[in-house]
């Protein structure tokens, strides 16, 4: 028989009696206080904890379970973390928290961690002085209740990246709106631009907003032009990539740094680049950049321009090297040293094709 426990005019529900197996403990003021408040990962995170409470937690096993990813798993238990129905490993051994305790302390605070509303800060605080203690779970919900552009950032965040953003996810958007001063128009194409490149985790976001911070890039004009930048480079590396046979679809932020200077700097275009790749793959069993620079550099103290004039060049020292063995005499100059420093990925290299 169903024991009905809840009912109206047109339809009642009860608990199905052959469900009733193993049960656990659920606290009530997860419903009585957190049953509308909490999310759906942040409820499913819970109740795995509660249900495998007397084994050690596994992060990956969890996520698993609740079908999300092990960072976001993580950023759901931060809220009960921050409310005070779980205890962090650093927290134990504490006094158990409780929403008055935490009242208090937040109100003892002399720096809070988010910028009051309507105030804006009176100077651009370099990153060493921006506070480290991240705002509460309780400051975030007030933050985004009193305004609707807080609001409005978190959840286009969710849609741009098409995913629910956690405790950490809106620490981050809040430090860059609050404590690095980006607009919120400016932190969405932040969103855009990493959703595009497939790198969604906060951690790259909240790198890219202090970039733009130090770089004082706070306007749509100015982001612009730094993602047609980005994208500059980007293509670049694919150029190269075609022509190399490396097989990565981005640069790292240091091999974007050497690309930029290669061809800003040094004005050489992407088939010299090549064209130290093959020099390098020759001397390397790993992809070295540092060795391509060196080679690059080489020729621009040689005004050396063009794959001909690299040819010539190469010519003439490896006829110089012969004088030098026949001589006894060291070669002018040496570019092994590199060979056993390349500890970068393996080289996947293809000759390219002579047009």
């Amino acid at each position: 028989m169903v024991d009905k426990i809840i009912g109206s005019r047109d339809m009642s529900y009860g608990i199905n009696p052959s469900a009733w197996g193993a049960i656990f403990p659920v606290p009530s003021q997860i419903v009585d206080k957190h049953i509308r408040l909490a999310g759906a990962a942040q409820l499913k995170a819970l109740l795995w904890v509660l249900r495998h409470a007397n084994e050690p937690l596994d992060i990956e096993e969890m996520a698993k379970a609740i079908g999300q990813k092990p960072a976001d798993a993580v950023d759901a238990l931060q809220y009960w973390v921050e409310t005070g129905i779980l205890i962090a490993d650093s927290q134990k051994g504490e006094e158990p928290k409780t929403a008055e305790s935490t009242k208090q302390t937040n109100q003892k605070e002399e720096k809070p961690s988010i910028i009051e509303k309507g105030k804006e800060p009176s100077r651009r605080p370099s990153p060493p002085e921006l506070p480290v203690i991240k705002p509460s779970h309780s400051q975030i919900l007030a933050r985004a209740k009193e305004s609707p552009d807080i609001a409005y950032l978190f959840n286009e965040a969710q849609v741009k990246l098409g995913r629910t953003i956690g405790y950490d996810g809106q620490c981050t958007l809040l430090m860059m709106h609050d404590q690095y001063g980006l607009p919120i128009e400016v932190i969405l194409m932040i969103l855009s631009y990493a959703a595009s490149v497939g790198k969604i985790s906060f951690s790259y976001i909240g790198k890219m907003g202090q970039n733009w911070f130090e770089k004082e890039i706070d306007t749509i004009e100015k982001a612009e032009e730094e993602i047609n930048h980005l994208d500059s480079i980007t293509r670049l590396w694919q150029e190269i990539a075609r022509g190399t046979g490396i097989s990565t679809p981005r640069p790292t932020a240091k091999q974007s740094e050497y690309i930029v200077d290669w061809v800003n700097r040094l004005k050489f275009d992407v088939e010299m680049i090549i064209l130290a790749y093959e020099q390098m793959a020759n001397n390397c069993h790993r992809l070295s950049f540092p060795y391509m620079d060196k080679v690059l550099k080489n020729w621009y103290s040689k005004g050396i321009k063009t794959p001909e004039d690299a040819e010539k060049e190469d010519r003439s020292r490896k006829k110089q090297q012969g004088k030098n063995q026949s001589s006894g005499k060291s070669a002018s100059y040496d570019l092994d040293e590199f060979n056993n420093r390349s500890v970068h990925e393996p080289i996947v290299y293809e000759k390219r094709n002579k047009k």
